[in-house]
């Protein structure tokens, strides 16, 4: 169906009210007379529940209704803070299905800078457009006696068409759970790399050597061979025993870091720059100044709502990228680059806003509230 079919099922919606409720109103002006005494609840004033209706409608489209605006500005022009694309390009790594699909859901919302996916389509954008205008229109309009009535045909006339500009529904929580594991991965294997080489150890002490073999042979002799030749073993011999040496102590669990805030993820930075400093892998003072110039920058965005892991990231890039960067050993440098990278996706699929659209979300929210307060003041009797 055409964008231009939304107006004409919401005019119809709307027009079908007022024939409604005149109708009913003459079936109960003729029955009066017959009808049963009037009882508390149904001598309620129906100008009454309009009224309370119309204030509500009034307050939200101060409170519900500009978050609608506020979504909408973001969804045709994007959100400016956003760097639009992957600070840190993903590594080319083998990944499963699900691995694979995750990473592609954090690259297209760095990509659509917030941006709304049905952007694409021509005639959904009439129809998210129109959606807005005419939920203004109605939340803006006066008073009048029919008010109350076919509210729930008109705000399923709204859902219809709002879920057909929905894309289809991603699986976020399963993406947040396989991205968290991926970067657990990424974080142990460079926190691997970066171990100090272990002390050498002295080669043992010579234990036996050919050279008795080119001496002058003697009476011995055939005592040597023997002795030189070694014992050949005839069976294979099973030890049975505990699997675990009791003398040795027990392994420690290991240390799952924790990923599901700003702070967790910004933690996690912090530890893989502290220990590659701590390795002697940054050459001050380049490292010195690419780790605390972001200090500043990253408690201003956690202050202010933004995002600042990307901030901090962004500040990170010149220790590992490029020819001047401040870590020179391309190892590490190798291992710290897919975790940054994966970081980074993880942080945009944390940030992913609930049902996917943020504006489609917030058109639910202001259907919601309309619902609501309908149920709550249109309580007069009909």
């Amino acid at each position: 169906m055409s964008g231009k079919s939304l107006a004409d099922a919401l005019y119809r919606a709307r027009r079908r009210i007022a024939p409604m409720l005149a109708g009913a109103l003459m079936i109960m002006v003729s029955g009066t007379a017959f009808a049963a005494p009037p009882t508390a609840e149904a001598s309620a004033d129906p100008s009454a529940c309009v009224g309370r209706y119309h204030a509500s409608l009034i307050a939200i489209g101060q409170s519900e209704y500009p978050k609608i605006k506020t979504a909408r500005t973001i969804a045709f022009k994007g959100d400016d803070s956003l760097p639009g694309s992957l600070i840190f390009a993903p590594p080319s790594q083998p990944r499963d299905s699900d691995e694979m699909a995750a990473l592609r859901q954090a690259t297209a919302q760095a990509r659509a800078r917030g941006r709304a996916a049905w952007l694409a389509s021509a005639d959904k954008r009439w129809i998210a457009d129109r959606i807005v205008t005419e939920l203004g229109e109605y939340l803006t309009q006066d008073e009048s006696p029919y008010l109350c009535g076919g509210v729930p045909d008109y705000l399923a006339t709204v859902r219809s068409f709002a879920d057909r500009i929905a894309s289809a529904p991603a699986e976020p929580a399963e993406h947040l759970t396989v991205q968290r594991e991926v970067v657990r991965r990424a974080i142990r294997q460079a926190f691997a790399a970066m171990q100090p080489v272990p002390a050498p150890r002295f080669a043992p002490p010579e234990r036996g050597s050919d050279l008795f073999a080119g001496l002058r042979p003697s009476k011995d002799a055939g005592r040597m061979t023997a002795f030189l030749t070694p014992a050949a073993h005839s069976t294979r011999k099973r030890v049975y025993g505990p699997v675990i040496d009791p003398d040795l102590p027990p392994l420690a669990m290991a240390e799952v870091t924790p990923l599901a805030s700003d702070r967790n993820r910004l933690a996690a930075l912090d530890g893989l720059v502290a220990a590659a400093r701590a390795g002697g892998f940054a050459t001050p003072p380049k490292g010195e100044v690419a780790v605390t110039g972001s200090v500043g920058e990253t408690r201003r965005a956690l202050e202010t709502g933004t995002r600042p892991v990307l901030v901090r990231l962004a500040a990170l890039k010149s220790l590992v990228v490029g020819k001047q960067a401040a870590i020179g050993d391309p190892l590490v440098r190798r291992v710290l680059l897919p975790a940054f990278a994966e970081i980074e996706a993880l942080d945009y699929l944390a940030h992913r806003p609930a049902g996917g659209d943020p504006m489609l979300a917030a058109i639910e929210a202001t259907l919601d509230a309309i619902e609501a307060a309908h149920a709550k003041a249109c309580d007069c009797a009909d």
